[in-house]
């Protein structure tokens, strides 16, 4: 019994002290964060991401964070997904597949970002990125032009995350497409109003052209009756 409980006792003085040394790990690389020296964090964190013994979830996750911070988007791209094969049953899963869905975006990648983050809201409706995830959809929506679309979840953010970081910026997307609207409506008035003017001018054209030919044709005919009287 005394050796179960001596064990045990072990077991737990080892689990506690190796959390406490991963915890000591990360802290050069946190500070470096916090003072966003982005490079310093990167290159801290990628070296014990890279080494078996030190290598953690958290550490990598802090890769990644410190690499969007930095606008690497495409390593932290490629480091989300050996992080999305590594550590599937990480506390920090979600965080990273909003994380890539971001990159995507960044990087341009607008469909495959659109796919991603749509997926994340799906899997994950009561995360606390959920609201931004639904603001880069949109944004990419946007982007791609595809304004009525992105018009809805710019909508969806305003009138259901009013505290969400990205509702003032959803709200002025949604001005801008009401604005869009309006010009464009503008502009189909004045092409077809445009389009009158000149269908108003030929027909002021022809009617002219048809008068001047009657004009002629009546002077014709007065000089031919003139000349015929002059006989």
């Amino acid at each position: 019994m005394k050796k179960i409980i001596s064990l045990l006792f072990l077991i737990c003085f080892c689990t506690l002290l190796f959390a406490q040394t991963s915890a000591d790990i990360l802290l050069p690389g946190l500070e470096a964060y916090s003072r966003e020296d982005w490079d310093a964090a990167i290159l801290y964190f990628k070296k014990i991401s890279a080494s078996k013994s030190t290598a953690t979830d958290d550490a990598l996750y802090w890769l990644i964070m410190s690499e969007m911070s930095a606008g690497d988007y495409k390593s932290a791209l490629s480091d989300s997904n050996i992080f999305l094969t590594k550590y599937k049953d990480s506390k920090r899963t979600s965080d990273i597949n909003y994380q890539k869905g971001r990159a995507l975006y960044q990087l341009k990648q607008y469909d495959d970002s659109i796919k991603q983050l749509y997926a994340f809201v799906k899997d994950y409706p009561d995360h606390k990125l959920t609201s931004s995830a639904l603001y880069w959809i949109a944004e990419a929506l946007f982007n791609t032009k595809n304004y009525e679309r992105a018009a809805l979840f710019y909508t969806t953010i305003v009138d259901e995350y009013k505290d969400s970081p990205k509702y003032e910026a959803s709200f002025y997307r949604l001005s801008l497409i009401k604005q869009k609207e309006r010009e464009e409506e503008l502009l189909e008035l004045l092409k077809v109003t445009h389009e009158e003017s000149l269908r108003a001018a030929e027909e002021y054209e022809k009617k002219s052209q048809k008068y001047e030919q009657a004009i002629l044709a009546y002077q014709n005919r007065i000089k031919e009756l003139e000349a015929q009287l002059n006989k």
